[in-house]
């Protein structure tokens, strides 16, 4: 069906926004569960953010201290990555996860603090996670400098190739009956007062019992009244290189999660971050372009961690996402009690495949009246709105702050 013309299915009884990893992996455990789905895409399946990241996941986070919003990303994380390993028997295809363990890179003395404290965090949650020296570390990751302090080595962590997991996801949807249409731009919510009954889309008002946002970054466009600063477009670079011979022999992390990267199957290195050289810390922006700074100071990153790739690796090609970041670093997964009929599952802060598949069966059941099994409270999607918008997001700290004033700006401009 083409995405002007009138929407003669049946009425959906769902209406997911975004095929991204959150959007199909929600449609696809709602069509299983036995609703009428209807898959709504601007652009294609795995447009956005979820088809232009470094493909690692895992359990846990080292930026959320011992809390009770800590216990909720430990436990949401963990179900994730347990399922994870469950999908290509569910799926039948092959998105290439692999299980490595993960290094988080220690160069100052203060990241080696937070990281101490981090490490005992997560280990009191269950995370099978271990603190390194840098003798260690090297005999990990050999091909690492020697001017490292250590690492901490999170077993429960791996990489894959996101484009084809959300395939996977939206081929599954499909087949349990949902409706899927690409190129279909949603333009405004549809409300009866304060309910939410539907989406306009191109023109046409399409009708449904429920309709679930997972629209990551652009999420504020279709919600308007969200508060400035509370979920905000956060652009992230990348650089992929030639294949070349295995050094990293699994994803890494360093500076506080603000760069990262992996070797792929094929031998290439993929990299990214160093968002303080973007103008305004790529806060703000929706434009998908990549800047000479960013990629100078992401490719500077990878050849000092791993020195052999500076006579062995050529950058090859070079891309940019929009992610969604929330002013306190937590996701907004739920209903959004204001609006009745609307449920939110955005603001990943560049870590979806790390949620994606746990959110779609947390959302079916959600919407299906079943216990979610998780304590989302500390996830609201509605917690800006009563307690106003405190920049605090923890992967962007030390970066200027990023405080409200700065958000807000950024957001309008």
């Amino acid at each position: 069906m083409s995405a002007t013309s009138p929407y003669r299915e049946p009425a959906p009884d769902v209406i997911v926004v975004g095929a991204g990893v959150n959007g199909c992996s929600i449609a696809w455990r709602l069509a299983e569960a036995g609703r009428r789905v209807l898959l709504l895409e601007r652009r294609g399946i795995c447009a956005g953010a979820s088809g232009r990241n470094g493909g690692i996941t895992g359990a846990g986070s080292a930026m959320h201290a011992a809390s009770r919003a800590g216990a909720v990303v430990f436990a949401l994380t963990t179900a994730n990555f347990a399922l994870m390993q469950q999908l290509p028997d569910e799926l039948g295809g092959n998105f290439g996860l692999s299980i490595t363990g993960a290094l988080d890179i220690i160069t100052t003395e203060q990241q080696l603090a937070h990281l101490e404290t981090a490490t005992a965090a997560e280990r009191a949650a269950g995370i099978d996670v271990e603190l390194l020296d840098a003798a260690a570390t090297r005999e990990i990751a050999p091909a690492l400098t020697p001017e490292i302090i250590g690492a901490t080595y999170t077993r429960e962590r791996g990489g894959l190739w996101p484009f084809a997991l959300v395939s996977d996801m939206a081929d599954a949807a499909a087949r349990a009956g949902a409706t899927i249409r690409v190129g279909a731009r949603v333009e405004r919510l549809a409300r009866t007062g304060d309910r939410i009954t539907g989406v306009v889309v191109d023109g046409e008002t399409i009708s449904a019992g429920e309709v679930v946002l997972a629209t990551n970054a652009w999420t504020p466009e279709l919600l308007p009244e969200m508060p400035a600063g509370a979920l905000v477009p956060t652009r992230g670079q990348i650089l992929v290189t030639q294949p070349v011979p295995s050094l990293i022999p699994c994803p890494f992390g360093t500076n506080f999660d603000k760069e990262y990267g992996r070797q792929a199957v094929s031998g290439q290195v993929i990299c990214g971050g160093f968002r303080r050289l973007d103008v305004d810390e790529g806060l703000g922006t929706y434009r998908e372009e990549v800047t000479p700074p960013v990629l100078a100071g992401i490719a500077g990153c990878l050849t000092d961690l791993f020195p052999a790739l500076r006579e062995r690796a050529r950058v090859v090609r070079a891309w940019a996402g929009i992610m969604g970041f929330t002013a306190d670093g937590l996701p907004l997964i739920g209903r959004y009690e204001p609006a009745p009929g609307l449920t939110l599952a955005a603001g990943f802060n560049g870590s979806g495949f790390s949620w994606g598949p746990i959110v779609g069966t947390v959302i079916a059941r959600l919407l299906t009246g079943q216990d979610t099994g998780f304590d989302l409270e500390p996830l609201r999607p509605a917690r800006f709105l009563e307690g106003g918008v405190s920049w605090d997001n923890p992967f962007t700290a030390g970066e200027k702050n990023n405080p409200r004033a700065h958000q807000t700006e950024a957001v309008t401009t």
